[in-house]
């Protein structure tokens, strides 16, 4: 039997994987539906369509419909010799659903299922006696002490970014189904993203703060206790940096679709270690936030914590011998496999674009069949990051389409 704490989204795939597969299956959560339904928002998810396809294997893919989706990304990067811009299609459309409505689903159909959800703090080292193995994927600080910082994949000891986003109304779209992003240099980016939200369809406006840059002043203004000064704040930044944005926003209009619906802080991306030993000589591993924290700005988080559940699963279920040491050291390393092309381009992309990436830009600004397909990649973060990640990358991406323009 396998005990599982934590009800995110790796969590829960991960229960409804195995028990899918056969395997007695316990999830462990500190919160019932009904607090998960009502929190406050921790994170605004894009799942791309590798994640979508693995969802209706488990039979909960339940958002596909125009309110739910992203189709197209028009982007602009603020380049030293001026500003390229470009619109791409996405292919297939990623699905934008609040996990407020999303964990919540899962949980339900897991229980319905027949699976064993028990609410509260749970005690590590008592689901260790209970269980065969012991898998993290709560993120929350106690359990992430268990599992010490990697230093080797770990570049950053602080936050990159510093984030101030919410949920909003009042924001119009070019074109329907259409993501905004905005790329500065030394600055940060500016996100707008169409999204389903327990208030209905909303919008996300992020803005990804480089710290003791201009944006950042808006992580310190609190939106609740004076939300007349925080909107102006948050228009005076979008007017400044992203004119055709501010120009689509109805400022009557322009409000978070409720108190608590704003998020302030900095992320700092770090790579945890992979399991831990408990004191009773047992091993847990980690997965999902207990595991690896990237940068919000590639989008990878929730499709990453996916990816590694149904992988773990496959392992477990493959698995001839004890959950031990031996078992968690080489799954750990397996589901690296994973996580590094995720973590490594997340990373490289909180640094200014090098030259080769800057290129691409400016390829994917004249020929928009580049275009779509850069955007497309989000998709399938190993090709992305084979690509990105050098200039020989580039090129080979590059050289099909343009020899076929010549």
């Amino acid at each position: 039997m396998i005990g599982i704490i934590g009800a995110g989204i790796s969590g829960l795939q991960l229960a409804l994987r195995l028990q899918q597969l056969g395997v007695a299956v316990t999830v462990y959560s500190a919160q019932d539906v009904g607090a998960l339904k009502s929190a406050a928002p921790r994170n605004f998810p894009a799942r791309f369509g590798s994640t979508q396809e693995r969802e209706m294997t488990l039979g909960v893919f339940d958002w596909d419909t125009a309110a739910a989706q992203v189709r197209s990304w028009s982007v602009e990067v603020h380049m030293p010799v001026g500003r390229l811009a470009f619109e791409a299609t996405l292919t297939p459309p990623s699905s934008v659903v609040d996990f407020r409505i999303y964990l919540p689903h899962l949980y339900e159909v897991f229980a319905a299922r027949g699976g064993e959800v028990i609410v509260g703090a749970p005690d590590i080292a008592e689901v260790a006696r209970r269980h065969e193995l012991v898998v993290v994927a709560n993120g929350d600080r106690s359990m992430r002490q268990l599992f010490p910082r990697d230093q080797r994949r770990s570049p950053y000891d602080g936050p990159q970014r510093i984030l101030t986003s919410g949920l909003y109304h009042g924001i119009s779209e070019n074109s329907p189904n259409q993501l905004d992003l905005a790329l500065i240099p030394g600055v940060g980016e500016i996100l707008r993203i169409p999204f389903l939200s327990p208030a209905g369809r909303a919008d996300v406006l992020a803005f990804e703060a480089v710290p003791g840059g201009p944006l950042e002043a808006l992580s310190t203004l609190d939106a609740d206790a004076d939300p007349a000064l925080f909107y102006r704040e948050v228009l005076a930044m979008v007017e400044r940096f992203t004119p055709e944005l501010r120009g689509r926003i109805d400022t009557a209009e322009f409000a978070a679709i409720g108190p608590h619906e704003v998020l302030q802080g900095g992320v700092t991306p770090v790579v945890r270690k992979g399991w831990a030993k408990l004191a009773d000589g047992t091993c847990a591993l980690a997965i999902g936030d207990a595991w690896i924290t990237n940068d919000p700005l590639t989008a990878q988080g929730a499709n990453l914590g996916s990816r590694t559940a149904f992988t773990l699963a496959d392992l477990i279920t493959a698995a001839t011998g004890p959950f031990d040491e031996s078992f968690c050291r080489t799954t750990s390393e397996r589901l690296w496999e994973d996580a590094r092309p995720v973590v490594e381009w997340s990373t490289a992309f909180l640094a200014p674009p090098p030259p080769h990436v800057a290129g691409l830009f400016g390829q994917a600004a004249q020929n928009r069949r580049v275009a779509d397909a850069f955007v497309s990649n989000f998709n399938d973060p190993a090709t992305m990051w084979q690509i990105l990640s050098s200039p020989e990358g580039v090129d080979s991406f590059l050289a099909g389409f343009l020899e076929g323009a010549r």
